[in-house]
């Protein structure tokens, strides 16, 4: 099993905490209810590793509701990149086309979208375990030390905007850095130095 379907795997796992131990079934039919498409059955397949090809859209985007991440983390968790809010067209002038430039034409832009998982997809599992925690200690009345929860709080807000940045697109351009640093660095110039504090 690749490392984008176990952290897809850890994601539904999420799901599962966070509606209180709840089934592949009753996962689905609080997803549909929601108005999101997925069955219990892709559920059940895509949480044991058996699901045999890359989940539709609306079945990522239903577990990301589910696991209450946004669907950039979920997208990422599959290897894939969110679509694009908007829609794309064509030309008016693809519409003079032949069947054969057509078919060619789908296939060329099949080839550009088909993305392959990242060699290292983070897993999410044990970052969303320490954010649930996190959150589950500051809904309890014990919480004596405000400067604690509001550390806590930070941190939650940390990792929530720090799953979101990891996969969204930075200028569409994925390889850019923060700022105007260019990596790798030109032979000869010294490397970036990350100040802390």
């Amino acid at each position: 099993m690749n490392r984008a379907n176990r952290s897809l795997m850890d994601l539904i796992e999420t799901a599962v905490k966070r509606h209180d131990g709840a089934s592949g079934r009753r996962l689905a039919e609080l997803a549909q209810h929601a108005g999101h498409d997925i069955s219990h059955a892709t559920l059940n397949r895509l949480r044991q590793g058996t699901y045999a090809s890359r989940p539709t859209d609306a079945s990522i985007r239903a577990i990301a509701y589910l696991a209450e991440v946004p669907e950039t983390v979920a997208f990422a968790a599959v290897g894939v990149r969110p679509p694009a809010a908007e829609q794309y067209k064509l030309p008016a002038e693809a519409q003079r086309m032949s069947t054969r430039q057509r078919r060619a034409l789908d296939e060329l832009l099949r080839a550009f979208v088909i993305e392959q998982a990242p060699p290292s997809a983070p897993s999410f599992g044990a970052l969303l375990t320490a954010r649930d925690e996190l959150a589950a200690a500051l809904h309890t009345d014990r919480t004596e030390d405000e400067s604690l929860a509001e550390a806590a709080r930070a941190v939650i807000a940390a990792i929530d905007d720090a799953t979101a940045a990891l996969f969204s697109d930075v200028e569409d351009d994925p390889g850019a850095l923060a700022g105007d640093q260019h990596w790798p660095p030109a032979d000869g110039a010294p490397p970036p130095v990350c100040a802390v504090g």
